[in-house]
């Protein structure tokens, strides 16, 4: 027989379940008389041990290989799980026409782990898999990516940053292949969206998805962006844009939930969707609506172009160029509600509460159904409100009322003549000076409702209504006896001028 020499391109490959006694393809390459071998050939395998010094399985022979232009494959079957085999030597030996078999060369090494590691996932399924061993991924630091349509439809980037030699987290890209998250980033997410050459439907000049520091999220949508834009990835962590159009997510915990061209600017600052509105200030909320600005810390601006002003370090886009408010933190702990007008309803210093409403309405009725009232301002179920023109009116009906008492106007007065009456001002206001009782001698006095520390218009009215009617009756009293006396005078005037 001439001299043979044998090329093992690959000496075994898995292309089965990885079951005792499983099939393994061996795939070699042979060479006769120096040319790629054609025709029939005899092989015989052996499974050695590592250092050769015993056989693992007895010699198995393949009679009538099919070698063309010096390839041949065939199924080996050695009758053992070669999964949880250690490694081993193969010694492949070769004969033609029963010439004798002839050991090619030194055996190989042949590790079943390093095997397995080149096996085909079947497209319709596998079975029989290690999920410790088994994987589809990379082994290296390389990130790994999903094509459709040849085009990146998904990508696993794993991070730099290392424990126990480990990635601690990857970052998650799909969606377009234009989606990114920028350098340095760690455990992002994208779960889809934006388009790689601008969709016709949504002619944007800014089309991608993108993350700018670690552990941003963007769910979906076109042109958003959860983080900064500097090269610090840590500077505005944990930012979520769910979706919507070029919404900017750029403050540290920040949130919009979608819309069109909204920002979340400040730390904690969330955004509910709507379209142009801002959440600048720290902790600070925009509902929705359009134009609105939740510029100071702790605010809250919904509706139609509620501006709550930002603190100065807010820039020339931010809060659509709204007045600064001359501090570093805003109209902070205010509360503005802009309605459906046109025009802009704007905060002038902290801690403001402001609606802009035809009708305002506080308070529960006990029935199925309450209808909103139009054109005022209720605060309790039994219909007191502030009039359009700015009159507060208390609810009297007898309806509303029970366990009648009469009362004493005399004793009422009485009491309201005695009451320590003061002029004075409330602490930390500049309204002026007012003047009336206080409700703690009010509380003595008449022993009306109330916790002693303030006093109802309602019950001020009736004391003043009853001390009224209390000095009606004195008057009258008084009157009667002026005209009694007056009587008996005139009466001896008469009789002595009858005596004359």
């Amino acid at each position: 027989m001439r001299n043979k020499t044998i090329y093992l391109a690959i000496a075994l490959s898995l292309v089965t379940s990885v079951a005792s006694a499983a099939p393994w393809t061996y795939r070699g390459t042979l060479n006769d008389g120096g040319a790629p071998a054609n025709g029939s050939y005899d092989i015989r395998v052996s499974l050695l041990s590592e250092s050769q010094s015993a056989s693992i399985t007895s010699p198995i022979t393949f009679y009538d290989v099919a070698v063309e232009n010096g390839q041949f494959a065939v199924d080996v079957d050695f009758g053992m799980d070669l999964a949880a085999a250690p490694a081993m030597r193969l010694q492949t030996e070769v004969q033609q026409a029963e010439s004798g078999f002839v050991v090619l060369g030194e055996p190989t090494r042949f590790d079943p782990k390093t095997a397995m590691g080149s096996m085909c996932w079947d497209t319709s399924g596998n079975a029989g898999t290690n999920g410790s061993s088994d994987f589809l991924g990379t082994t290296d630091a390389e990130p790994l990516e999903l094509r459709t349509q040849n085009v990146r439809s998904l990508r696993i980037e794993p991070s730099a940053e290392l424990r126990s030699g480990e990635p601690i987290t990857v970052n998650i890209i799909a969606g377009s292949s234009d989606n990114r998250v920028r350098t340095g980033v760690r455990g992002a997410t994208i779960s889809g969206g934006g388009a790689r050459h601008g969709d016709p439907l949504y002619v944007s000049a800014v089309r991608e998805n993108q993350v700018g520091d670690h552990y941003g999220t963007v769910g979906g949508g076109y042109g958003n962006d959860a983080g900064s834009d500097d090269s610090d990835p840590t500077n505005s962590p944990f930012a979520t844009v769910s979706g919507g159009r070029a919404n900017d997510a750029a403050g540290g915990y920040s949130t919009i939930s979608g819309g069109i061209d909204n920002a979340a600017f400040g730390g904690y600052s969330a955004v509910g969707g709507g379209s142009g509105n801002d959440a600048f200030g720290t902790y600070s909320f925009a509902s929705g609506g359009i134009g609105n600005c939740a510029g100071g810390d702790f605010s809250w601006a919904g509706g139609s172009r509620a501006q709550i002003r930002p603190g100065d370090s807010a820039t020339t886009f931010d809060c659509f160029t709204v007045p600064r408010s001359g501090d570093s933190n805003g109209d902070e702990g205010s509360f503005l509600w802009g309605g459906s007008h046109g025009g802009t309803f704007r905060t002038t210093g902290p801690n403001q509460f402001g609606v802009r409403a035809a009708s305002i309405f506080f308070g529960t009725k006990n029935v199925a159904t309450v209808d909103m009232p139009a054109g005022r301002f209720i605060n309790t179920s039994s219909g007191a409100h502030l009039t359009t023109g700015g009159t507060w009116t208390n609810a009297s009906s007898r309806t509303l009322k029970t366990a009648f008492e009469a009362i004493d106007p005399m004793a009422v007065l009485g009491k309201v003549a005695s009451l320590p009456l003061t002029t004075w001002s409330y602490k930390e206001s500049v309204e002026g000076r007012h003047l009336g009782p206080m409700a703690e001698d009010f509380k003595q006095a008449f022993g009306l409702g109330g916790d002693g520390k303030s006093i109802s218009t309602v019950d001020a009215d009736g004391i003043a209504l009853a001390a009224i009617q209390g000095l009606n009756q004195k008057l009258d009293a008084e009157n009667a006896a002026l005209k009694t006396a007056l009587a008996a005078v005139e009466a001896r005037l008469r009789a002595i001028e009858g005596g004359r």
